[in-house]
């Protein structure tokens, strides 16, 4: 009986012993990164892995050989996702998720979107399936990158670029959303709505050169429900002095300035007061 008890004991400890020994991390050659960029009305995700040289070269007769469709990244196929249409090239791209391969080469790369985000690499890549082909030429860097990166960069309202860096190899992918047609919208809907974004819609035609005349009219709607906002003053006088109504302008800073007063922020209180001297000196206020 003490022997089987022993025995018995000995294989828990055995049990034990290897349960805790597969308990351990190894840190990943190639470790998957995320990244969450904001673009546009929405946003751009990537989710790839990093692979690095380690004494590799990258492309031609390294890790990736030219003219075959590479996974762009290691282990997993790379993965971005549209927040909204996008287009590439001239052609529309839905929003949605999308697999990202490469065929690199030394004078052309070419960008693949394929439908299949859920493939292994690119050893089940099918060209039945691709979205999008588009021709790009790639740079080259003075010296090498040992981590492959992919990011958004360049940043516009409008346009990015998605960039793959590795080696001594740089090549962009331009891409353009078309902001002003979803925000057009949202401002056309909201303005049927019981909440109306009188002074954010203002702002938007402003700083997209638009016709200020309909933003102006939106301020006095703001204005008449918050009589001492220096806040819908300011921009009420910052859209007028765009117009070149200095004299309307100036009034209305001058009004700004006569409510800032009695903001008990200090902080926003003078920097209204600076903002508000700004459009005034640009309408030729006298001092």
């Amino acid at each position: 009986m003490k022997h089987a008890l022993h025995l018995l004991a000995a294989g828990l400890l055995l049990t034990t012993v290897a349960q805790a020994q597969t308990k351990f991390s190894i840190p990943p050659l190639s470790p998957t990164t995320h990244i969450h960029q904001n673009f546009s009305t929405s946003y751009i995700d990537l989710t790839y892995s990093r692979p690095s040289l380690r004494g590799r070269t990258a492309f031609g007769s390294g890790v990736a050989p030219y003219g075959t469709v590479w996974r762009t990244g290691a282990n997993t196929i790379t993965k971005v996702r549209f927040g909204e249409e996008v287009k590439i090239n001239g052609q529309a791209v839905p929003a949605g998720a999308y697999a990202l391969l490469t065929i690199p080469d030394a004078k052309e790369w070419t960008f693949i979107l394929n439908r299949d985000t859920a493939q292994w690499g690119s050893y089940e890549y099918k060209q039945a399936l691709d979205v999008l082909r588009v021709k790009a030429r790639p740079t080259k860097l003075a010296a090498p990158v040992e981590t492959m990166s992919l990011a958004v960069e360049n940043l516009k309202p409008a346009s990015a670029d998605l960039v793959v860096t590795w080696d001594r190899t740089q090549v962009a992918l331009p891409i353009v959303a078309d902001p002003d047609r979803v925000v057009m919208g949202q401002i056309e809907q909201a303005m049927k709505g019981e909440k109306k974004p009188y002074v954010s819609a203002a702002q938007y035609y402003y700083n997209t050169g638009k016709d200020l005349t309909p933003a102006i009219g939106w301020l006095d709607e703001f204005i008449k429900a918050n009589p001492t906002s220096y806040y819908g003053y300011y921009w009420k006088a910052k859209l007028l002095q765009k117009q070149g109504k200095n004299q309307e302008a100036i009034a209305a800073a001058n009004k700004s300035m006569e409510f800032v007063k009695d903001d008990k922020n200090e902080v926003s209180k003078a920097e209204y007061t600076r903002l508000n001297q700004e459009v005034l000196t640009a309408a030729g206020a006298k001092k």
